[in-house]
C-alpha cells in the first residue's frame, strides 16, 4: 500500500474519532485547540488547527490514490442525497452559510468510506469501538457522580441539577441527572451508541485475535451500559428495531445471524436486569409514570412544536421558512417553542414539501432497494435506527456535525454492509 494512502486512513480514523468521541462548542473540543487566526470579526468561536485534517486527508488520498477516479457511491444513496443538497445549497444566506460546512463533513466521511471499502471492512468497527469505549465510560462515570467530569477540553456540557435546562429524570421525587456522554445532550447519546452498537455488533466475525476480541466485547458491553444511563427511551426503542432487524432469520442465513445476535443479547439482558434491579424506580419514571410533572411538561411541549411546526408547513408549503430559519419562525408563533422533535417535519418546515419529499427518497429509496436482503442485513439495521430517532428527535440530521457524520456512515454501509 502507497505510504500516501495509509497516511491518509490514518489520519481520516483521526478525524472520525474527534468528531464521534468530543463535542464540538464554542467552549472547548479538540476542534478549537491551538486557534488558528480567522478574519471572522467579532466571532464567539475558535478553529483550531485539528479542524485542517480534513486537508491532509484529502491530500493523502488524492497522491495515494493518482490517478484513479472517485466513485460517488450507490445511485440510490448518492442521488436523493445530492439532490437535497442541492436544494440546501441554493437556499443559504450569510448567516446559514456553515450549513455547507455540515454537508461537505457528510460527503466527505461518505466518498471516503465508499472508495476505502478494504479500510472501512477491516478498520472502521475499531474506531467506532473505541468510541464507543470512551463515549460510555464517561457516561456512566456522570450518572453514577450525578455530575460531569471536568472534561471541558473534550467539549463536555456544564452538567448542574439546579440549572434549568439540564437533562433530568426523576427519582424518589429528586432530579436524577441522565448521563450526557461528551455530548450536547442525553438523546444525542443515545443515538450515538445505538448508530455505534448497531454498526459494531455486525463485526464479530472480523474481532480475531485476542487483543481485537477484547475490543469488541468491552465496546459492547460499556456501549449497552452508556446507552442504559442516557435514560432515552428513544434510543432503546431504536436499538430494539435494528437488534430484530439483525436477528431476523432469512433463507440460508439463519444459523449466523442467530450466533452473532444470541450472545451479544444476553450481554445485554444481563446488564439490563442489574440496572432494574438498582435503578427500577428511574426506568419506571421514564417508560411507565408519564404522568408525572416531568414526563407531562415534555411530552405536552413536543406536541406543542408539532402543532406549531404543522402550522409552518401550512403556511408556507413550497418554500418553507429557510434553512435553519425554523426557530425563528416558530418563537415568532410561540416564543416557548423550540425545535421540533421530528426531523421530516422539520425538513417540511424549513425547505417545503420538496424538501421533505427529497428526504423521504433519501430514507427509502436504498432501504426499497436492498434493505430486503440479508446480505445488507447490518446496513438495514442502523438505517431503520436512525428513522426511528429521527422520527423522535430532531438530531439526526445533516444539519449537525454527528447527524452528518452518523448518516455518511450508515449511507456507506449500502450495499456493502455486513449480513
Amino acid at each position: 500500500m502507497s505510504r500516501w494512502r495509509t497516511l491518509s486512513q490514518s489520519l481520516f480514523g483521526l478525524l472520525l474519532f474527534l468528531l464521534l468521541a468530543s463535542h464540538a462548542s464554542e467552549n472547548g473540543g479538540p476542534f478549537t485547540w491551538l486557534p488558528l487566526p480567522t478574519a471572522v470579526a467579532g466571532q464567539s468561536w475558535q478553529i483550531g488547527v485539528l479542524a485542517l485534517l480534513p486537508l491532509g486527508v484529502a491530500g493523502g488520498w488524492w497522491l495515494g490514490n493518482r490517478p484513479a477516479r472517485v466513485w460517488w457511491g450507490e445511485t440510490a444513496v448518492t442521488l436523493p442525497a445530492a439532490a437535497f443538497s442541492l436544494l440546501i445549497l441554493v437556499r443559504l444566506t450569510p448567516t446559514t452559510a456553515y450549513l455547507a460546512a455540515m454537508l461537505a463533513l457528510f460527503w466527505f466521511i461518505y466518498l471516503f468510506l465508499v472508495n476505502h471499502l478494504p479500510w472501512q471492512a477491516n478498520w472502521l468497527w475499531r474506531v467506532l469501538a473505541v468510541v464507543l469505549l470512551v463515549q460510555s465510560v464517561v457516561a456512566v462515570a456522570q450518572f453514577l457522580l450525578q455530575r460531569e467530569l471536568g472534561l471541558a477540553w473534550l467539549g463536555e456540557p456544564s452538567l448542574d441539577l439546579l440549572v434549568e435546562g439540564t437533562s433530568v429524570a426523576q427519582r424518589d421525587g429528586q432530579n436524577w441527572l441522565r448521563a450526557y456522554g461528551l455530548n450536547s445532550h442525553p438523546n444525542q447519546l443515545g443515538l450515538l451508541l445505538t448508530a455505534l452498537i448497531l454498526l459494531v455488533w455486525p463485526q464479530q466475525a472480523r474481532a480475531n485475535g485476542g487483543l481485537w476480541r477484547g475490543l469488541f466485547w468491552l465496546a459492547l458491553a460499556a456501549g449497552m451500559a452508556g446507552l442504559l444511563v442516557s435514560l432515552s427511551r428513544s434510543a432503546w426503542l431504536a436499538l430494539g428495531v435494528g437488534g430484530l432487524v439483525l436477528a431476523w432469520p432469512r433463507g440460508r442465513t439463519i444459523a449466523r445471524p442467530w450466533r452473532e445476535f444470541a450472545l451479544p443479547t444476553a450481554v445485554f439482558a444481563a446488564g439490563l436486569l442489574l440496572f432494574v434491579l438498582l435503578y427500577g424506580d428511574l426506568v419506571a419514571s421514564r417508560l411507565v409514570a408519564l404522568d408525572s410533572p416531568l414526563e407531562s411538561r415534555s411530552l405536552w411541549e413536543r406536541q406543542r412544536d408539532w402543532g406549531i411546526a404543522l402550522q409552518l408547513v401550512g403556511q408556507r408549503p413550497f418554500l418553507g421558512t429557510g434553512p435553519d430559519d425554523y426557530l425563528a419562525a416558530a418563537q415568532a408563533i410561540d416564543p416557548a417553542a423550540v425545535t421540533v422533535h421530528n426531523v421530516p417535519l422539520l425538513v417540511a418546515a424549513e425547505l417545503g414539501l420538496l424538501g421533505l419529499v427529497l428526504w423521504l427518497v433519501f430514507w427509502l429509496w436504498p432501504l426499497g432497494k436492498y434493505g430486503r436482503s440479508a446480505l445488507h442485513r447490518g446496513a438495514t439495521a442502523v438505517w431503520l435506527a436512525l428513522i426511528v430517532m429521527a422520527l423522535l428527535h430532531p438530531e439526526p440530521t445533516l444539519f449537525l456535525p454527528k447527524g452528518a457524520v452518523l448518516w455518511a456512515i450508515a449511507a456507506a454501509q449500502w450495499p456493502g454492509g455486513t449480513a
